[in-house]
């Protein structure tokens, strides 16, 4: 398919508006942009304009953005509905192959995700709609998540006024704000109740969440967050880079014999993963005999505790990745058939 690619269409994605540039493979150092409001109008006149230009949705023309969340829902939606092929890459891709830039604007931004898209088409994923249960529990997760962070915001200063001593002005906040954070606690309890519910009645991921709890050690809460953030386990090929996702690999980092780094995971890692795997992994430790004693080996070697906890975090990460692609329940000592 990539050999028929022609025209290579990059898109920067804003709150309010999105820049577009073309570039044809026949001609990559000149470029063709114009600007589109966020809007549904915006995206019809995108393909309008296209089309002045001898470009049409076929097999011939590739999109390219960067993955910005819920402002490219609308455009990514749009897209996928009229059939158009398209890739969505991680920000920190094309900004490490872009190289070293002095400044930049959403012109310049477009034009970078173009030219990515031109020389780097032989790796190109094609975007794939997200299950719509997924997409819903995903949202519901972010939602709690916002809920959970107000929460904490009126909840801490409190505590920190009555740690300080002030305990009359820290109960005059507390009364004023506590029918508040009754309406929050129960609008959490609603999105987690929505969250089950929504798990339970579909049937394939009710299953992959039971497999996954059968490994000692993850909940319902990780299980669940797992198969949202990595779409039900379609983005990732392997285990390994599943627990580079996961934050739960570190990387050694040096420059000939005297500029050593303490190894340290990918400031790029989910984090949300990371410390729900740490509470796994915690928890894994008591409760699997296996665990506990690679564990206490560990340390009693002198390895750190937290390198040693980085470790079992990876091995969960690796267990799950296996019950998911083998579409089993985890069993110790399992032994993987040959095809």
């Amino acid at each position: 398919m990539s050999k028929l690619l022609k025209n290579f269409v990059g898109i920067d994605i804003s709150k309010t508006y999105f820049d577009a540039v073309l570039v044809k493979d026949n001609a990559p150092s000149e470029s063709i942009h114009q600007q589109f409001s966020q809007k549904p109008e915006g995206f019809s006149k995108l393909l309008e304009w296209l089309q002045q230009h001898g470009v049409s949705l076929s097999v011939e023309t590739l999109f390219c953005m960067e993955y910005t969340g819920v402002y490219n829902t609308g455009l990514v939606n749009y897209l996928v509905k009229n059939k158009a092929q398209l890739w969505v890459e991680m920000p920190l891709r094309i900004k490490k192959a872009g190289g070293f830039e002095r400044g930049s604007d959403d012109r310049t931004a477009a034009i970078k995700i173009a030219l990515y898209a031109l020389r780097y088409h032989d790796q190109m994923r094609l975007w794939q709609p997200l299950d719509s249960n997924i997409e819903k529990i995903k949202n519901l997760i972010a939602q709690r998540d916002r809920i959970v962070g107000v929460i904490n915001q009126l909840k801490v200063p409190v505590d920190e006024l009555k740690e300080c001593g002030c305990i009359t002005d820290a109960k005059e906040i507390e009364k004023l704000q506590s029918p508040a954070l009754k309406e929050l606690e129960k609008t959490k309890l609603s999105v987690e109740a929505q969250i089950k519910k929504t798990v339970e009645l579909d049937e394939q991921i009710s299953k992959k969440v039971v497999q996954i709890q059968s490994i000692k050690g993850i909940g319902p809460v990780t299980a669940v967050a797992l198969l949202a953030y990595t779409k039900a386990f379609t983005s990732f090929h392997n285990a390994k880079e599943l627990a580079c996702y996961c934050g739960v690999v570190p990387f050694k980092k040096q420059s000939g014999t005297s500029v050593r780094y303490k190894p340290t995971v990918s400031p790029f890692a989910n984090k949300k993963l990371k410390k729900l795997l740490h509470l796994c992994a915690l928890s894994a430790i008591k409760n699997d005999a296996e665990l506990k004693a690679y564990f206490e080996r560990k340390v009693t070697e002198g390895k750190n505790k937290m390198c040693v906890i980085n470790a079992v975090r990876n091995k969960l990460v690796h267990r799950v990745f296996a019950v998911v692609r083998d579409d089993r329940m985890f069993e110790e000592n399992y032994a993987r058939k040959c095809a």
